[in-house]
């Protein structure tokens, strides 16, 4: 089980699931698969390819229930029952209530053993590892993970404005895994005015480059930005309002920068829950936003946050400082946002948190 989950994080297939599988002949495992990339072979096809004959009569253990129906590749269900596989277990259901059963259904008809669920902690894993996948089919948008670097008391910067550096140079890397993991990196026009950030993930091993997107309603961004100036070697997008200014948007199109228009929300921003919906149609699964507070805040306020990283460090700036989420903020507490299956871990002289809104 943990092998499958452990797989699942090889591979960068979006806007397809991130899966993972693992054959175990007679206690012994004999084959791991993972899914690479869209389009190419599923978790379970790679791990029977990896497993060869000893996967006949073994048990297949995957991270989401192996599809049943044709795509871009063959269903995993018939690479299953060729292979002569005695039981299958895997962790998450398919969310597509279309779908959802069939590879089930279709392996127990074949008189194949199928169980659902892993054992908790293997478990909780798959779930963390799908949930990105999950919220980009039920909701047909991004996934958001809300990541701040922050003092003990919340705040992101100091009242004069300095931010360089409040986490150790461990939590910054860390903070690249991240980004490398994901499948853009979101900020705010603010923070490419106050800091000109590359937001590109350095020093780590990655195996795609995320997608850099700036939300600035009116399209505004100096030419002399780093993402603007280097947009024909990243990718980089911007969403604004529909009714922007034709000029600025034709200059950041002349530079590289691809821009993506949605409708403006309530208070004459960009309206997020769009956005997020206009960046899974150009298949963008899981968004990382770096904020500043004011999108984070914003993100909150209008219930579009799914994930929570913060890595604090052991320090205090005291006065109003700039918070690591602004916006209207909570007025009740049956308003507040309320986070559930915490994890906590050092990274250098920093504290890691990491948790999922409910």
């Amino acid at each position: 089980m943990a092998r499958a989950v452990a797989a699942s994080h090889r591979g960068v297939p979006s806007p397809n699931p991130p899966v993972g599988a693992a054959v175990v002949s007679g206690g012994e495992l004999v084959g791991v698969g993972h899914h690479r990339r869209a389009g190419e072979d599923h978790a379970e096809v790679m791990a029977l390819r990896d497993a060869g004959e000893r996967a006949r009569g073994a048990t297949v253990f995957v991270t989401l229930e192996p599809c049943n129906h044709h795509g871009r590749t063959a269903p995993c269900t018939e690479a299953l029952l060729r292979a002569g596989v005695a039981r299958v277990v895997f962790a998450v259901s398919d969310p597509n209530p279309h779908v959802r059963g069939h590879g089930r259904d279709t392996l127990r008809a074949a008189g194949v053993v199928v169980d659902h669920g892993f054992d908790p902690e293997a478990q909780r894993a798959a779930e963390h590892r799908i949930a990105p996948w999950m919220r980009f089919i039920t909701s047909s948008r991004a996934h958001v993970t809300l990541k701040a670097a922050m003092s003990l008391d919340g705040s992101i910067a100091t009242r004069g404005g300095e931010s360089r550096w409040i986490t150790s140079p461990e939590a910054r890397r860390d903070g690249h895994l991240l980004r490398a993991s994901c499948d853009a990196v979101l900020v705010g026009s603010g923070t490419v005015l106050a800091d000109d950030p590359m937001l590109t993930a350095r020093d780590v091993p990655f195996e795609r480059i995320p997608v850099r997107v700036v939300v600035s309603r009116d399209a505004r961004l100096p030419m002399g930005a780093k993402l603007v100036s280097t947009a024909r070697e990243v990718p980089t997008w911007v969403l604004c309002a529909s009714d922007a200014d034709e000029a600025p948007r034709r200059e950041l199109a002349g530079a590289g920068v691809r821009v993506l228009a949605v409708a403006r929300g309530e208070g004459g921003g960009v309206d997020l829950g769009l956005g997020l919906r206009a960046l899974a149609a150009e298949g963008v699964v899981s968004v990382l936003c770096e904020g500043g507070g004011t999108l984070h805040g914003r993100l909150r306020d209008a219930g579009l946050v799914d994930r929570v990283v913060c890595y604090v460090a052991p320090m205090l700036m005291g006065g109003p400082g700039l918070r690591a989420i602004g916006g209207a903020g909570a007025e009740r507490l049956s308003e507040v946002t309320r986070l559930s299956d915490w994890s906590v871990r050092p990274v250098g002289p920093d504290l890691r948190i990491e948790a999922e809104v409910r």
